[in-house]
């Protein structure tokens, strides 16, 4: 099994102005807005971070405010053509009192736009939606939600996808799933990101990552175009979020460590790392954008105070 290589790493609240090493920046998701500038998560805020994905100080580093129907959010997505911004929450009590996970909106002056639900019902408030990703097909958009725990009667855990299509009216409508291969069958699920027709799935609790080829008609994975790799080292025991930045390169965010874990995984917490997925002998690995030294002033995130 090939392991992923670090680019680049640092611990969220050195990047974020107003916060300190006791603050708790629970990262859970992360999502590429352009190529200068990331969206951060958290599952104990109800605040979204603006990040500069050379990971340095940056005056656009910031926290926002996000309210929504929970509290905290597990993944997030971006639009860039719309400026919309995709708030995953995992699972609440709706009206008749299931459990169901709900997207919040936001616009590009960051205000909500609406909180909607998504189809399906869980039955434990902790065992809901975990990865979000959207993207724009055929002229629709649709969003791809990976459910955290999806055991079936025999006991073997099998990855789902649900997808889901804006209707006319506005509401996300259910399209169909995606059902993961045997590669894919991790201890859990806890983030997934889509670009073009490359798919990539965390576990935090494997430690691993998998990355395989979407079909694009079928949106099926396609057969044998899976592989499995490991982070850098043990401490990475609690990466929740990622998002594609190149078509070799991951931005990843990582949660709060766990009671129990090894005392060393707190090096790697609360953080954002860039991983490169490593190429095949005789091919060279494209340039990281973000990374380079700019010779003039990145444009601003389409996220701005109106």
């Amino acid at each position: 099994m090939k392991k992923l290589e670090l680019v680049r790493e640092e611990k969220l609240f050195r990047l974020i102005r107003g916060r300190s090493k006791k603050s708790r920046l629970e990262a859970s998701g992360v999502a590429l807005v352009n190529e200068s500038t990331a969206l951060v998560v958290f599952d104990n805020l109800n605040q979204i971070a603006s990040v500069d994905v050379s990971l340095k100080r940056s005056p656009r580093n910031a926290l926002w405010p996000a309210p929504s129907l929970g509290a905290g959010f597990e993944d997030v997505a971006a639009d860039a053509r719309a400026g919309t911004t995709f708030a995953l929450i995992e699972s609440v009590e709706d009206t008749d009192g299931v459990l169901r996970g709900f997207v919040a909106e936001y616009d590009r002056q960051r205000r909500l736009r609406q909180c909607t639900r998504l189809s399906g019902r869980f039955q434990s408030a902790n065992k809901g939606f975990e990865g979000l990703a959207h993207r724009r097909h055929q002229g629709r958009e649709h969003l791809y939600a990976l459910r955290e725990d999806n055991s079936r009667s025999s006991g073997k855990r099998r990855g789902r996808i649900d997808v889901f299509t804006r209707s006319a009216v506005g509401p996300w409508k259910f399209s169909r799933s995606i059902d993961l291969p045997k590669d894919a069958r991790f201890k859990d699920y806890s983030a997934l990101a889509i670009r073009k027709d490359r798919i990539a799935i965390v576990s935090q609790e494997s430690a691993r990552l998998w990355v395989a080829r979407l079909h694009p008609r079928t949106h099926k994975v396609v057969p044998a175009s899976g592989a499995v790799y490991r982070f850098p080292n043990k401490n990475y025991r609690n990466v929740e979020g990622i998002d594609w930045l190149t078509e070799d390169t991951l931005i990843a965010v990582s949660d709060r460590m766990k009671t129990g874990q090894p005392a060393r995984c707190a090096k790697k917490d609360q953080s954002i790392h860039l991983f490169r997925i490593p190429v095949k002998p005789g091919t060279t690995a494209p340039k990281t954008p973000g990374l380079q030294r700019r010779r003039r002033r990145a444009p601003e995130p389409p996220h701005t105070n109106g």
